[in-house]
């Protein structure tokens, strides 16, 4: 696979992943991250350092985007080295701006999120 298949691979995951947390999509949430994926950022004021699964059940409750409507994000950035990459991804739900550090490892030649840093700009409490 070239680097430019994976670049779109990556890209691929990456959508996956935010259309899974905007519309509800459990299984593309699933797909995108990997069973032992962690994530870790401060939400609402607090410090979150959760596991997907926990991750996929505490967004149930939030207000999800009709299937298909289009919503606001920007893939910033994308580095890859050999079977990692790192990717900078803005977006917005939930009633909030976010950043989200995604680190991605391939595996079995599927590439899937195995860590996750946000930054919760609506809620900001750094400074």
């Amino acid at each position: 696979m070239s680097t430019e298949d994976d670049l779109q691979s990556i890209k691929m995951v990456v959508t996956d992943y935010l259309k899974g947390m905007i519309y509800g999509q459990d299984h593309l949430l699933r797909e995108s991250m990997h069973p032992k994926c962690m994530q870790a950022g401060h939400y609402d004021g607090q410090y979150e350092f959760i596991p997907r699964d926990e991750f996929i059940e505490a967004i149930k409750g939030e207000k999800k985007e009709p299937a298909g409507s289009p919503f606001n994000y920007e893939m910033a950035s994308i580095d890859i080295t050999g079977d990692i990459a790192i990717a900078k991804v803005s977006d917005e739900c939930f009633g909030t701006k976010w950043t989200d550090y995604l680190t991605l490892i391939k595996h079995d030649g599927n590439w899937q999120i195995v860590m996750k840093a946000f930054y919760d700009h609506a809620n900001d409490r750094s400074k």
